[in-house]
């Protein structure tokens, strides 16, 4: 028998039963028990190493750093005890699956990701608090109990790691909750496939897999992206926080404050077009993205109709957010969404430009979302567009939707519309999200066969509450 070699029933250091070993090994190596401490009669995981002495230095040293780390979220640190034969380290035991093992059981929902994630900053940032980086982060340190709460194990506190490798490795968290895979950037995984790549790029998640709400795949994308700067764990928490998926009233339409339009904040991130397409190939799905929230204290500036030589009656209603639904699209249009409620008639959103007026044949549509911030009583809207013959629609919802068609039809449609188009509704409409759908396009007044259009302002009127 080898020297030190852990046996069923042994007490270590006239405390610790060793009951059963677990199916795994840890990254280094180490054997892992479930243990009784029997001075206290608890369970405790007990994490072994052979030999002890200088080898296990840096073991008992992760353990005594680790013993500083007062967070629930964070596995804890009973006792360390370094002999020459073997060393071992005694901390909490966590029930629970690990994130390995819920993925090998199939992706998880968006929703779900979110909620995990959210578990997994917040006890990041735990760590963090004692500048020390946990500097092995990865599916199988990530432990989630029947309840949902997340556990972290698996420190390892080097020194001379970099806190921002932990913010990496949660993106590659989030990519692998919600594609299956695991950036090999971050270090092979031994289960996990790499992520699925087109020219050495990494596809997003919605890119691999439908249904991923965009927000998230620019969150992952962000994260794994070492040109965009990396957030602290606690402002990553905090973010994840308001971003309460649990609750369909809020969204990432509703979840976010307000960025100043002239600074790009760190989460938000544009695909781009060429790799989107070859993704679909690569990944044999179909993709789609709506643009992220920019929120707006301010009345949408009131646009009069010269067409009927007057504006709808009602009172201005104010927006509390604006984005782009592009449910067919690549995330390239999703840009400047926020300039259609600033108040400046010389700013606009615009599409991009297509070779035909039904875009290029491409997507049937996109549009630009409302949001009212509660349900309102709308008696209509006037957009300035940057260019008449644009055909356009008008829809409501009382629920956020992905698809144009989980908004109602709720005004004629205006084909070939002038450039500052009126939809006065013959009977009000009570919700809270408005749909302002482009489903042709005009051509450019250059004539290159460019077909786009923009949106300067939007004006909603109707009953204030």
């Amino acid at each position: 028998m080898t020297v030190g070699a852990p046996v069923h029933g042994e007490v270590l250091a006239g405390r610790y039963r060793l009951e059963e070993p677990r199916p795994h090994t840890t990254e280094d190596g180490h054997s892992l028990w479930r243990g009784t401490d029997t001075l206290l009669n608890r369970t405790v995981a007990i994490e072994m190493q052979i030999p002890g002495g200088k080898a296990a230095k840096p073991l008992i040293d992760a353990a005594v750093t680790a013993g500083g780390i007062n967070h629930p979220g964070v596995i804890g640190v009973y006792d360390a005890v370094n002999e020459p034969g073997r060393a071992f380290v005694v901390r909490e035991w966590a029930e629970g699956s690990t994130l390995t093992e819920l993925i090998s059981e199939g992706v998880l929902p968006p929703g779900r990701a979110a909620t995990v994630m959210r578990g997994v900053a917040d006890a990041v940032a735990g760590i963090h608090a004692i500048n020390f980086p946990h500097a092995a982060l990865n599916p199988d340190c990530v432990l989630i109990d029947e309840d949902g709460d997340v556990t972290i194990t698996g420190l390892k506190l080097t020194a001379n790691g970099e806190l921002e490798q932990d913010v990496r490795a949660m993106g590659g968290l989030l990519y692998a909750a919600l594609t299956g895979h695991w950036p090999t950037e971050l270090g092979v995984h031994p289960t996990l496939p790499d992520a699925i790549r087109v020219d050495g790029r990494i596809c997003s998640p919605r890119q691999v897999r439908a249904g991923i709400p965009p927000y998230l795949d620019a969150l992952t994308m962000d994260l794994l992206d070492p040109a965009v700067a990396a957030p602290p764990a606690r402002e990553l928490a905090a973010e994840l926080h308001r971003y309460d998926v649990t609750d369909p009233e809020l969204s990432a339409l509703t979840a976010f404050e307000t960025a100043p339009p002239a600074h790009r904040a760190w989460w938000r991130r544009l695909l781009v077009p060429a790799i989107a397409v070859t993704c679909i190939v690569a990944a044999g799905i179909a993709i789609g993205t709506i643009g992220m929230p920019v929120f707006s204290t301010n009345d949408i500036p009131i646009t009069n109709d010269p067409t009927k030589n007057e504006s709808v009656e009602g009172s201005t209603l104010s927006a509390t957010a604006v984005s782009v639904l592009d449910p067919e699209g690549d995330g390239a249009e999703t840009s400047g969404y926020e300039l259609t409620t600033d108040g400046d008639p010389n700013t606009s959103w615009e599409t991009d430009g297509y070779n035909s007026a039904d875009f290029g044949g491409i997507k049937s549509g996109m549009g630009i979302v409302i949001d009212l911030g509660s349900i309102q009583t709308v008696r209509g809207l006037e957009a300035e567009l940057t260019t008449s013959g644009a055909n356009v629609e008008l829809r409501g919802s009382s629920i956020l939707g992905t698809e144009k068609d989980e908004f109602e039809a709720i005004g004629k449609p205006a084909q070939n519309a002038e450039q500052n188009v009126s939809f006065s509704l013959k009977k009000p409409f009570s919700g809270r999200y408005l749909l302002l759908w482009f489903y042709g396009l005009p051509e450019s007044s250059s004539g290159n066969y460019d077909y786009s259009v923009g949106v300067h302002e939007i004006r909603v009127t109707g009953d204030k509450d």
